[in-house]
């Protein structure tokens, strides 16, 4: 079966919940160096980066190594794309060679072309709009620290225009979480992606709030979560974005206007002093190194997902 993970739209709420359930196995397995079913027993998985990376690109080869198959890392520069050729010529070659492909990509419609003229699974490894895999892992740490994802209440300070919020959207209305995003103004969140969010937050009983009070929103949180101010591809904005952002950071004291036991998520890499203290990051209520080791049994679990079994 060829199936391709390039949106959690694409997938149902009791899918994403057994992808994150997979991930706990995998951990179980893989974290204490155990083999596993070789999914990629004699298959090829292609990287395809346009952006750099440190934790997904490290993950997905480890998880196809540990897996049973053979991981090739290639960069948009090594295959051309940088150069002009179509995505859909490059599509049709890896297609013919690989087996499966990870793609790491700016815009969420280089996906959909691999898709459509590779004819192999495609896995969104972060696009400008999505970081479905993210996903899987993020919730594998919630899963560990709160046992539970229904009934919590989780806060989102930084860009509401960015791929993460997107995704947390989703994620968060799928499972039941309560998700605030506290935003300027001026970066509210993408409208398509909320009303669908919305959509499914009304079956699993929750709700996506979205407001420009960082200090109310942080009152009861179980969860604070933020990324970077600034994304790839947005270095442009760098100064603008510094300005529109001063006061959306999560700090000692925001901390403490959440829940005592309350935990602290970022995707990595961070700007310490910027969306985030180091004081905070490097806290005993921060899950961020938890959540960075955890992107390799999301990995996994994606990977098992997308070749079917």
């Amino acid at each position: 079966m060829v199936r391709s993970l390039l949106t959690l739209k694409d997938i149902e709420p009791e899918e994403f919940t057994e992808m994150v359930n997979r991930a706990v196995y995998y951990k179980s397995m893989i974290g204490n160096k155990k083999m596993v079913v070789p999914v990629l027993k004699g298959k090829y998985a292609g990287l395809l980066f346009e952006k750099p990376s440190t934790r997904t690109r490290t993950s997905f080869e480890v998880a196809s190594e540990r897996m049973g198959g053979h991981a090739l890392y290639l960069s948009s520069d090594q295959l051309h794309l940088s150069g002009g050729e179509p995505v859909k010529d490059v599509a049709r070659m890896l297609g013919g060679w690989l087996d499966i492909m990870v793609a790491r990509v700016f815009a969420q419609s280089t996906l959909e072309e691999l898709k459509k003229y590779s004819g192999i699974p495609v896995i969104n490894a972060l696009s400008d709009s999505e970081h479905p895999t993210q996903m899987v892992s993020d919730f594998l740490t919630i899963m560990e620290k709160k046992k539970k994802f229904k009934g919590l209440k989780m806060t989102f300070v930084g860009d509401g225009t960015n791929n993460m919020a997107n995704s947390l959207m989703l994620a968060c209305s799928m499972t039941g979480i309560d998700l605030t995003i506290a935003t300027p103004d001026a970066y509210q969140p993408d409208a398509s992606y909320k009303a669908f969010a919305e959509k499914l937050g009304k079956k699993a009983g929750s709700a996506i709030t979205v407001t420009d009070n960082v200090h109310d929103s942080a009152i009861g949180a179980d969860i604070l979560y933020t990324d970077v101010w600034v994304s790839m591809g947005e270095e442009a904005e760098r100064q603008k974005r510094l300005e529109d952002f001063k006061g959306f950071q999560i700090n000692s004291g925001l901390l403490k206007l959440a829940r005592p036991d309350a935990i602290v998520m970022h995707c990595l890499p961070a700007e310490r002093g910027l969306e985030i203290t180091d004081e905070v990051i490097e806290g005993k209520q921060s899950v961020a190194w938890q959540q960075g080791v955890n992107k390799i049994y999301g990995a996994a679990s994606s990977i098992e997902w997308a070749m079917g079994y």
